[in-house]
């Protein structure tokens, strides 16, 4: 898994981060590990986190980030205190990623012991996981499959990536949103973790 955060972060990193001129991603998990704590981040705060000049972290927050009504974040770059149809339980707190994939690597990138519940949105199966940072130590059902796109509007990552990568508890019910997806692909659970079958590319 971790040959597979680097392929992921490199290609993130060269589509969203570059006309920033920002090295790494790191900031990322700083934001991650504030909204663990189960609440909103005022900007003041986000600021503190993310340590950027403030045009940069506010263009960031543009393209990552979602705000409420005070303007608080309440999700950012896939980890979210609003549901969403991922459910990332760890310490207590529950909370929500944009997608499946995210449920699997924010438990690696934080190193914490997550319980993912999701539902596969064919034959509403549900669909359990338990991570403990980069070991999956269970799944239900078993296989998994998940629905994969590879074209990405950096403009708008939640309806052109996020809301296709979805997990599928039966081949069937995969094969049925590629029959509907076929710019997509399905991969295993253990397809993903082999970075030569994953890759992103912008539109």
């Amino acid at each position: 898994m971790i040959n597979q955060r680097k392929h992921i972060d490199s290609q993130l990193n060269d589509m969203l981060f570059s006309k920033f001129e920002i090295e790494g991603n790191d900031f990322i998990l700083n934001v991650f590990r504030s909204l663990l704590e189960g609440k909103p981040i005022t900007k003041g705060r986000y600021y503190e986190i993310v340590n950027l000049p403030k045009d940069k972290a506010d263009a960031i927050l543009v393209k990552l980030g979602e705000t409420d009504d005070q303007d608080n974040i309440v999700a950012f770059s896939g980890l979210s205190l609003i549901p969403t149809d991922h459910h990332f339980n760890v310490n207590g707190k529950k909370l929500y990623t944009w997608c499946a994939i995210d449920a699997i690597l924010f438990a690696e990138w934080l190193d914490v012991e997550v319980y993912v519940l999701s539902t596969d949105p064919i034959d509403d199966t549900p669909i359990e996981l338990q991570i403990n940072g980069g070991q999956l130590q269970w799944t239900k059902p078993y296989p998994l499959f998940i629905s994969w796109v590879e074209s990405i509007d950096t403009c708008n990552i939640r309806d052109s990536l996020c809301n296709h990568v979805t997990f599928y508890g039966s081949e069937k019910t995969a094969q049925e949103w590629l029959n509907n997806n076929p710019q997509g692909k399905i991969l295993t659970l253990e397809d993903f973790f082999t970075a030569e079958n994953i890759g992103l590319k912008c539109c």
